[in-house]
């Protein structure tokens, strides 16, 4: 595991949180309802779900992948991209943590990519990773890890890169 604050360049970054927390309102940018959070059928829908925009799934699936791909080729080098996402956990009244899940069973690399500071993060094992704007957070995600919510925002948004 690995966390680097100030990951991305700022005028990027700013490029990226202008498109994707402030655009929200009004944007062209499609979020899609996920019902559950880790794939668990037995979470309850009314407090585990959140929205994606899913911009590359084994295939390019967004007119926005052009604004993450530099991170994908240039930033993490990866040798291949197996899912790149962008999550909204909306606000609730109290944190709530989402069940452990793995991405892929395989051996594989994650990055979550803040793109704004809230009480919410990623827990991996006994380490809680708070999300603060622009900080990465590397680690490999075929570990049981969860997500949560925000108290403090209206929501907790992140990119969710999977890659080799």
């Amino acid at each position: 595991m690995k966390v680097i604050k100030n990951y991305l360049d700022k005028d990027y970054f700013n490029k990226l949180k202008s498109v994707f927390v402030e655009g929200i309102d009004g944007s062209k940018l499609p979020f899609y309802l996920q019902r559950t959070v880790a794939h668990k059928t037995n979470e309850k829908s009314l407090e585990h779900f959140y929205f994606t925009h899913l911009f590359y799934d084994h295939a390019i699936m967004s007119d926005f992948y052009e604004l993450v791909k530099p991170i994908i080729w240039d930033t993490l080098k990866a040798k291949a991209l197996i899912r790149a996402k962008l999550n909204l956990y909306p606000r609730t009244d109290t944190l709530l943590h989402h069940y452990p899940h793995t991405d892929h069973e395989f051996k594989h690399k994650a990055l979550v990519l803040s793109l704004n500071t809230c009480d919410g993060g990623t827990r991996v094992g006994k380490k809680f990773i708070p999300s603060i704007e622009n900080q990465a957070f590397f680690f490999d995600a075929s570990i049981p890890h969860n997500s949560t919510t925000c108290t403090n925002q209206q929501a907790r948004i992140n990119i969710n890169f999977n890659y080799f």
